[in-house]
């Protein structure tokens, strides 16, 4: 399914596509978002175009979302649409333009991103992005198209109203999203939100509290940071602490290799604030020995070869 997104959005000819630009903002309903319609001058459509084809051009090769993977400068992540609430979203941008298109600049205040659709064919293309940092008034930055909001129409000029990045953060074909900026992506979607899940879930899984004496201390370190988050809502995918024998080996290797873990007369883990982040490496099994020149490496995907 992924292949075949990947390979119409390679193939897709954006220079022939009509294009429609819709705002969004966040909702507090089921809906989750609020989103309307922004008429569009032909220059502004040429530009959208023109980002568009820049990221197509520059992504060459696509790989899985997984909570700690990173797009590169040639690739993309792929994860499926219901896997997110892009649905919700595309459900509220194929409504008809003209019943809900916006005619006070008021209502783009607060906006956190925008979907254009490009289509052609009987495709379409749904590219979406946060709302960068120009987002307001009054601001100049090179590299950027400057657009300006009159008589209900957005117009590529040289104004001072508001401003349009050069690039999205993900495509989204049928039933595939390919993610160009994961940051962003995460931010849209409110991707976040299932990390912090993920790790509440944990911290009730009575066999992984077991692993403790006290669990604050690796709370505290992972705090609201999201690469940290990330982390936890893998330990729970892989489960590896789980595994028969695996937590009587961390012990072996951690006396073997010194590195300063502590255990109670139970063999549980005391956790410190200066053994959390290491804690945490060993339960992804990303701390790995070179088998060819003995040196120890903390690896940043634990991706399995073998």
């Amino acid at each position: 399914m992924t292949q075949q997104a990947f390979d119409d959005l390679r193939g897709f000819d954006f220079d022939e596509a009509d294009v429609h630009l819709w705002v969004f903002k966040r909702s507090m309903t089921a809906a989750k978002y609020v989103a309307n319609y922004l008429r569009t001058d032909a220059d502004l459509n040429a530009a959208l175009k023109g980002f568009a084809i820049h990221e197509k051009e520059r992504i060459t090769e696509w790989a899985p979302y997984t909570y700690l993977a990173q797009t590169h400068e040639n690739g993309c992540l792929s994860v499926e649409v219901d896997q997110t609430n892009f649905h919700l979203l595309k459900i509220l941008v194929d409504r008809p333009e003209a019943e809900h298109a916006i005619g006070d600049v008021k209502k783009l205040r607060g906006v956190v991103g925008y979907v254009v659709k490009f289509s052609h064919n009987g495709r379409t293309v749904y590219a979406t992005r946060r709302s960068p940092t120009t987002w307001t008034s009054a601001y100049r930055k090179k590299g950027v198209v400057n657009v300006f909001f009159k008589n209900g129409q957005l117009s590529a000029v040289k104004g001072d109203e508001f401003t349009l990045e050069p690039n999205f953060d993900l495509f989204c074909l049928d039933n595939s999203i390919l993610i160009a900026n994961k940051a962003g992506f995460e931010q849209v979607m409110q991707y976040r939100m299932g990390y912090v899940a993920a790790f509440g879930e944990l911290q009730q899984q009575q066999q992984f509290v077991s692993l403790f004496t006290d669990l604050q201390p690796l709370i505290d370190h992972v705090g609201t940071n999201s690469t940290h988050l990330r982390r936890m809502a893998v330990i729970q995918e892989k489960c590896l602490y789980a595994q028969p024998g695996f937590m009587d080996a961390v012990q072996q290797v951690n006396t073997k290799r010194q590195w300063g873990i502590q255990f109670d007369a139970h063999n549980r883990i005391i956790p410190t604030a200066n053994t959390a982040s290491l804690i945490m490496k060993i339960l992804l099994d990303q701390r790995l020995l070179s088998e060819i020149t003995q040196i120890m490496y903390d690896v940043p995907e634990g991706i399995r070869v073998q």
